[in-house]
């Protein structure tokens, strides 16, 4: 039995995009649209062969018992989508504004397995994450985030606490994402005293595993986010993580490390410099590659480090020129 799609969604800023995808048998094609005119790079799909597992997945979100308008009326733009599903005979039109059914993510994932490059769903997303706290390598604390289950669990070792946070989950999340997209993820090279080791799982299935000293100074922002969970989590009393982490130390006798990001990419570098005015969100001059070409960059993290305690040799790592003049650098 033929089936016929039709999804549009978007918003008044980001634009709209459209999907039709017809499937015949054990066959589909598709057709993209942005604002309502054909993709230039993908007018139409020729057709091909599809898994009856896809098939069933469909079939398993039962479109036609979905309510015809989901609305938030306190929102008043944000996200909009409207949807002609048919099967045979049968046909289902529906629309929302900040509301969707309680499948939609299954219903987009769907979608994203044929149609990979539209991506409805972010697939470095994080869905999953794990804090282990411990020290001299024995765990004290674990507190793990579940998006799907909208749950947070704290344990610790004489107690165990666990929350249903609901809407808030996303507001929890949406922290996270800034903060583990910020930071390098690597091992480092220091596995004494207090620790934290981190396990992430994004929305791809892809696992991230990596462990810091319980530092600002290796982990900048961590005190922040910790804040921000409790913030979000309004019933969660118990402390996460005692005693809060190691604060930066004061510059004497210490090296001032920069994390910089060029314009057009997401890796971070590491530059030293003496300037203790720079700031998060400064634009620098920063020598480049083997003969120094001066080039800029942003500062997106600070921190001050024992020799002992740098990523790199101190003799290897570049220092900053200086600042640079903000109206010449643009696209951040």
């Amino acid at each position: 039995m033929a089936k016929y799609i039709k999804f549009t969604i978007g918003g008044f800023f980001g634009g709209y995009k459209t999907v039709e995808i017809a499937i015949v048998g054990d066959t589909a094609s598709y057709k993209i649209l942005r604002n309502g005119l054909l993709s230039v790079d993908k007018k139409k799909s020729p057709a091909q062969k599809i898994s009856s597992a896809w098939l069933k997945n469909l079939d398993a979100l039962k479109i036609f018992d979905w309510e015809k308008n989901y609305f938030d009326e306190k929102v008043l733009d944000g996200e909009q989508w409207e949807l002609i599903f048919r099967d045979g005979e049968k046909i289902y039109r529906g629309s929302g504004s900040n509301a969707w059914p309680e499948n939609w993510e299954k219903f987009l994932d769907w979608i994203d397995e044929l149609i990979p490059q539209l991506e409805f769903v972010n697939r470095r997303r994080l869905e999953k994450i794990t804090m282990n706290y411990s020290r001299d390598e024995k765990i004290f604390e674990t507190l793990t985030l579940d998006r799907r289950e909208k749950t947070l669990t704290l344990d610790k070792k004489k107690s165990a606490h666990f929350y249903d946070l609901n809407e808030a989950i996303e507001k929890i999340f949406d922290a996270c994402q800034i903060f583990f997209d910020g930071i390098d993820i690597a091992d480092v090279e220091i596995n004494f005293g207090t620790q934290i080791s981190f396990e992430l799982i994004r929305h791809d299935g892809s696992t991230e595993n990596f462990s810091s000293p319980y530092s600002e100074n290796f982990l900048p922002g961590l005190t922040k986010l910790l804040a921000e969970i409790h913030e979000h989590a309004n019933d969660l009393t118990a402390e996460i993580f005692s005693p809060a982490p190691e604060k930066i130390s004061t510059p004497q006798g210490k090296y001032i490390l920069c994390k910089v990001r060029f314009s057009g990419t997401y890796k971070n570098y590491t530059y030293q410099t003496d300037d203790e005015t720079l700031a998060v969100g400064d634009v620098v001059d920063v020598p480049v590659g083997r003969f120094n070409d001066v080039n800029q960059a942003k500062i997106v993290e600070i921190g001050y480090f024992d020799e002992y305690e740098a990523p790199f040799p101190i003799d290897r790592i570049k220092k900053i020129i200086g600042k640079h003049i903000v109206d010449d650098f643009e696209n951040y």
